[in-house]
């Protein structure tokens, strides 16, 4: 079985950060739907199945953005049989006990291979010994397979923002409690 390695990205995994596309298929999507009456507003949230699989597109970061990234030590790799296959980006949030997990994904060719569950319990680990309590992701709503990773591995919906992303994507967010 080939061995999975969490590090901290340096400046020579930039080429290899390059060659990891974000880009996902889905075949569901969260839709939201806000009604409004005289003195309230009720906002839902619909988990739909799409009539046939979508592929959305992911914009990258810039090289310049993903060095000042890597320079600031915010960005995690994986290695999978010594070749860097994914990554996941770190940030602090205001509230100094949670720490926000931002971009990041897996090669495509190297996806289902429990390489972002290894990335994420590194995350976890590293938070508990910096005394973080609380872990905050931000998805896309139609990145379906992302959202059943997350739940999969105990986070929980708190919340949505509509035109959050650069291409006006709903955001959703989830959260976990660590200790």
């Amino acid at each position: 079985m080939a061995e999975i390695e969490v590090r901290m990205a340096n400046p020579d995994d930039l080429p290899l950060l390059k060659e990891i596309r974000l880009n996902f298929d889905s075949d569901y999507v969260w839709k939201s739907q806000m009604l409004e009456d005289l003195d309230s507003y009720s906002i839902s949230l619909q988990y739909i199945k799409l009539p046939k699989t979508i592929h959305v597109s992911f914009q990258e970061p810039d090289d310049a953005r993903m060095e000042q990234m890597i320079m600031r030590r915010e960005v995690l790799v994986a290695e999978y049989d010594g070749k860097v296959v994914g990554y996941l980006r770190l940030e602090q949030d205001e509230n100094p006990n949670r720490l926000m997990l931002k971009t990041g994904g897996i090669h495509e060719d190297y996806r289902r291979r429990g390489i972002m569950k290894a990335l994420l319990n590194v995350v976890q680990e590293t938070a508990m010994r910096n005394h973080f309590t609380q872990l905050v992701v931000t998805v896309q709503a139609k990145n379906d397979p992302a959202i059943r990773l997350l739940t999969s591995q105990g986070f929980q919906f708190c919340g949505y923002q509509e035109f959050f992303f650069v291409n006006l994507e709903i955001a959703l967010f989830y959260f976990k409690n660590i200790r």
